[in-house]
């Protein structure tokens, strides 16, 4: 096709493209070297197509499709089509002239890498790209790259605007990881692995599962009776219920272990016992197993002699528990520990984070950090943590971290500023890579989630298991034992009260401290014995010292004499 412009009226830029083709100083110059004329044919048609709409003289969106439009008016087949398009972007990838236009109208992305830098965006990477280039395939680089042009097409980077980047979850999946490396500090990462999941999950045919009631799955009459004292007004805590519904599970297994109907009555209560007893549980848990069935017993109006018999077998084995040495006794005496310890591993664990090349193991270690750091400051349940969520009872000001919580089990309240030593965990749990200059964005961003959080899992709070079988792998005890070191740490000075260890755990009666006291019994005993010690010395020293009586005694023997 004859077009009215010449070589000499395009603008500058493309005269240079022309130029440099000539001269072969371009990429795949040889192929367009034999397209010459087509390429020179192609921009003069762009231009003065751009120039009959009152177009800027360049190619982009608007002008590339009235061009296209154009030509299929005036009878271009779809195959003449294709091979202008092409042409034209190779004139984008070259000169960084409409590119968002090339990589929207082809099919795939095949830009050489050289040209892919390019691009202003990657200016503050200059010195990094051989590293990039040595870490990551060329697809990955070329997505981060068209990743770089779509953000700045918006005002901001949100959930929302990058689920509508390239709607293709497989193309997708390894963008997070390759901007987390590329930018390690910017909180769009954890936008970007969000959406990475929420993707791979749709992909999967994932769709989330509604909870399951605790009485789920019983049979009847145990299911009907469990969910009347769930809805009925029982009287009996959320914990409480649980509890009761660990037990009849157990009744129901042990049931059909032997063949039986799974029902409550003396024959199946021995064979829950039984079971109990076969099992490695300690003897405290098998006299609370037996405590749990028989409230269950009482409250579902079964018989007095279940109930009676239950009761019987609890206070005989809580009796003989007294004298069983407690599970953290053992282990305490196998792996020694103290509250400097726990702290200690706290900071082991944030200074080791960083190093961490697998994003999972430096979450972790993060989140695990700032949990053990807590725990050696505030000796919380591990549930307490599962349930703390952010702007809500754990709240951050530009002083620090402060807490504003009620205890899972008792309901004690618990609230007042945080140690300012825990400012530092607590700020890498929240914001896991990304810089502190960006605090109060991802601070933004995560109210309203778990702050001990998943960041795979949407933020929801890790498995009830996590913390326990973590810390196991760190100390050799789970995150209860502060619990007893904050206790006997308490007793082992004897400027502190019990109460002081009290208010730290959030008990409310002393049958909790008992529970978690291990080694303070034996420190009130030295302490017990030191103070008879200098009450026996300051006797010896009262007697040996002479008084006013044995003085005139002594002065009238000597007058006597």
């Amino acid at each position: 096709m004859r077009y009215q412009i010449t070589e000499a009226e395009l603008p500058n830029r493309m005269k240079k493209f022309l130029a440099d083709i000539d001269a072969g100083k371009v990429f795949r110059a040889k192929v367009l070297q034999n397209n010459r004329e087509a390429v020179g044919s192609a921009l003069r048609g762009l231009i003065e197509t751009a120039r009959a709409r009152n177009l800027p003289e360049k190619l982009d969106n608007a002008t590339a499709k009235v061009f296209i439009e154009r030509l299929v008016e005036e009878g271009w087949q779809q195959a003449s089509l294709v091979g202008l398009k092409t042409l034209l972007r190779h004139y984008a990838y070259e000169t960084n002239e409409g590119v968002e236009w090339a990589l929207a109208s082809g099919s795939t992305d095949r830009r050489p890498l050289a040209l892919v830098f390019r691009a202003s965006h990657w200016a503050p990477f200059r010195s990094l790209i051989s590293d990039i280039e040595a870490s990551f395939t060329a697809p990955e680089i070329r997505m981060a790259d068209r990743w770089m042009r779509y953000r700045k097409t918006h005002i901001r980077v949100d959930e929302e605007m990058a689920q509508r980047f390239e709607p293709d979850g497989w193309t997708f999946y390894r963008l997070a990881a390759t901007m987390t490396a590329i930018e390690p500090d910017s909180p769009e990462n954890l936008i970007l692995q969000q959406v990475q999941r929420q993707r791979r999950q749709a992909l999967a045919g994932y769709s989330k599962k509604m909870p399951k009631d605790p009485y789920y799955g019983l049979p009847e009459p145990l299911y009907s009776e469990m969910k009347s004292l769930f809805i009925g007004n029982s009287g009996l805590s959320p914990s409480r219920l649980k509890s009761l519904c660990v037990a009849v599970r157990r009744l129901w297994k042990a049931c059909d272990k032997e063949g039986v109907p799974g029902a409550l009555t003396m024959e199946t209560a021995r064979l829950y016992v039984d079971g109990l007893f076969a099992s490695k549980l300690a003897l405290r848990s098998v006299a609370s197993y037996c405590e749990f069935l028989a409230c269950f017993a009482k409250r579902a109006g079964y018989s007095r002699e279940i109930f009676d018999a239950l009761m019987e077998v609890h206070n005989a084995v809580k009796y003989d528990a007294k004298h069983d040495l407690a599970r953290k006794a053992h282990s305490l005496a196998k792996h020694p520990v103290d509250l400097v310890d726990v702290a200690q591993n706290a900071y082991r664990l944030l200074e080791q984070a960083c190093d961490q090349d697998d994003i999972r193991n430096r979450r972790r270690d993060y989140v695990l950090a700032g949990a053990i750091a807590l725990l050696s400051k505030l000796q919380l349940r591990s549930l307490d943590l599962r349930q703390g969520v952010v702007g809500r009872e754990f709240k951050r000001d530009s002083e620090g971290w402060r807490v504003d919580l009620k205890t899972s089990k008792k309901g004690v309240p618990i609230q007042g500023r945080l140690a300012s030593e825990l400012t530092r965990y607590l700020d890498a749990v929240l914001l896991m890579d990304v810089s502190e200059m960006h605090l109060w964005t991802v601070y933004k961003q995560r109210t309203g989630t778990s702050l001990f959080g998943n960041p795979a899992q949407g933020w929801r709070p890790f498995a009830k298991n996590w913390l326990w079988v973590n810390m196991r792998e760190c100390l050799n005890h789970g995150p209860h034992i502060v619990r007893t070191l904050i206790y006997d740490a308490v007793a082992a000075d004897p400027s502190l009260d019990a109460v002081v260890a009290q208010a730290l755990c959030g008990h409310g009666n002393i049958t909790s401290r008992k529970f978690y006291e291990i080694e303070a019994d034996r420190y009130r005993r030295l302490q017990g014995v030191a103070s008879m010690t200098d009450i026996a010395k300051g006797l010896e020293a009262e007697v040996a010292q002479p008084t006013a009586v044995d003085r005139d005694v002594e002065g009238f023997h000597s007058e006597a004499k």
